[in-house]
């Protein structure tokens, strides 16, 4: 009986350690394994225009710094593409945003390597360097939260989670929240991202990354970006 009581004593501070680990590690991933459509009515899109008033379309290049050679707005379609490049290739907002909702339709080709992500209160130093959020796409990065030139990993959606939620190959939604320093997101409805990163930043640009690497081929299509400040609201 005593062997029994302190094996179960084991057993019960062992799940305790793995509870704090897993909750309060920067990095932890989300736990809805179910793939619960939990996103909020504003998220919604109709024939691709979210619902509700007070969204700007920002799929305007009078409203975007890019370099012209790896960016284009073609047919209402920004279309982004690089292949073994030295430089990561940033496209980004003119306007800085603080607290917003940001909704987007994208897909994402190229080879196995291809990697991008729609950035959020970045702060551009050049079309390479910039430091910010960036609600990932890639293998391995799907779902998650990355701070470039920064925190780097700050919350991690599990990869055997993500592959059976993103349309590989195909279109995908991304629905934002940043609202102070909490950060949430949906991955095609689902919740991937939900923390309070409180040594992110308040504010910066919007944008899309094409990623540097001698074996990345990544293409980006956006047919649809729109963002709501949230300027006064609680």
């Amino acid at each position: 009986m005593n062997k029994f009581i302190k094996t179960a004593t084991v057993i019960k501070l062992l799940s305790a350690s793995l509870f704090t680990i897993v909750f309060y590690s920067p990095a932890s991933a989300q736990r809805d394994t179910a793939f619960k459509i939990t996103m909020p009515a504003a998220g919604d899109f109709h024939n691709n225009k979210p619902s509700g008033k007070g969204w700007v379309n920002l799929l305007d290049t009078s409203l975007w710094n890019a370099e012209p050679q790896y960016w284009q707005l073609k047919n209402g379609i920004l279309h982004g593409e690089s292949k073994s490049q030295d430089q990561h290739h940033y496209g980004y907002t003119k306007k800085v945003y603080m607290d917003f909702e940001l909704n987007v339709l994208i897909k994402m080709t190229g080879n196995e390597e291809a990697n991008s992500g729609v950035c959020i209160r970045i702060h551009p130093v050049n079309f390479d360097k910039v430091p910010g959020y960036q609600v990932d796409m890639g293998k391995g990065y799907w779902g998650s939260l990355w701070e470039e030139g920064r925190a780097s990993m700050v919350q991690k959606y599990p990869d055997s989670l993500a592959v059976k939620l993103v349309n590989a190959n195909d279109w995908n939604h991304y629905y934002i929240i940043a609202k102070g320093h909490h950060i949430q997101a949906w991955l095609n409805g689902v919740k991937t991202i939900d923390i309070v990163h409180d040594s992110g930043f308040l504010d910066g640009n919007i944008g899309l990354q094409l990623c540097h690497g001698k074996q990345r081929y990544t293409v980006v299509d956006v047919k649809a970006m729109y963002v709501k400040e949230l300027v006064g609201k609680n």
